[in-house]
């Protein structure tokens, strides 16, 4: 009878130490998968937003920032019987890439609408592609996330350029609706649920939520 007991104790006791193990691992997974919705900065006060449309560009076209860049190369000059070798040092225009398409990797566009309530934002986020954008109405404010977290006001008729590397928060701080389109130039087969990803807030951009 004691040695029933005693097995009975034991078994009692593996059972319960397992259920303190799986308890410990769904506490540790739920802290994980907390902490990464955490990181996330979703947006808020967006009326709409759907793509209106989407398109294919097959042709050959770069995306880019310009800048000049050196080029080093030996010109041989004939003099009489004798070549005379010089290396000579000259600036030219060029393009630093940030998507090539063509038709070997052609790219897609899509457009969209946007609306965003007194007080909403965009979130912290970027795109995979190269992005333009134009304000209809309103006024927003574009901060980058980068060292002293810079802001710049749009207002209705104003554009600008964001490339796929720059973090960054759209936020209407005026007291009307700030309606904007966006034209996005994006790698082939980008889903629409792949044209934007969440980035978590800068840590030099505390103070912007």
């Amino acid at each position: 009878m004691r040695t029933e007991v005693s097995a009975a104790l034991a078994a009692h006791g593996r059972r319960r130490r397992r259920g303190i193990q799986v308890a410990a691992v769904v506490a540790t997974a739920a802290a994980v998968f907390g902490a990464v919705r955490a990181t996330a900065t979703p947006p808020a006060g967006i009326v709409g937003g759907p793509i209106v449309a989407r398109g294919p560009v097959p042709q050959e076209v770069v995306v880019g920032v310009p800048r000049m860049t050196t080029v080093t190369r030996t010109v041989r000059i004939r003099v009489g019987r004798k070549t005379v070798a010089k290396r000579v040092r000259f600036e030219v225009a060029t393009v630093q890439p940030h998507i090539s398409c063509g038709a070997s990797r052609g790219c897609e566009i899509a457009f969209q609408q946007l609306t965003i309530a007194p007080g909403g934002h965009t979130g912290w986020h970027t795109h995979p592609g190269p992005t333009f954008v134009a304000v209809a109405q309103g006024e927003g404010t574009l901060y980058h996330g980068m060292t002293g977290c810079p802001s710049h006001k749009y207002g209705a008729g104003a554009g600008f350029f964001q490339p796929s590397t720059e973090v960054h928060n759209f936020r209407n701080e005026g007291s009307s609706e700030l309606v904007v389109y966006g034209l996005y130039l994006l790698p082939p087969g980008t889903p629409n649920t792949g044209i934007r990803i969440d980035q978590p807030q800068p840590s030099s951009c505390t103070q912007i939520p």
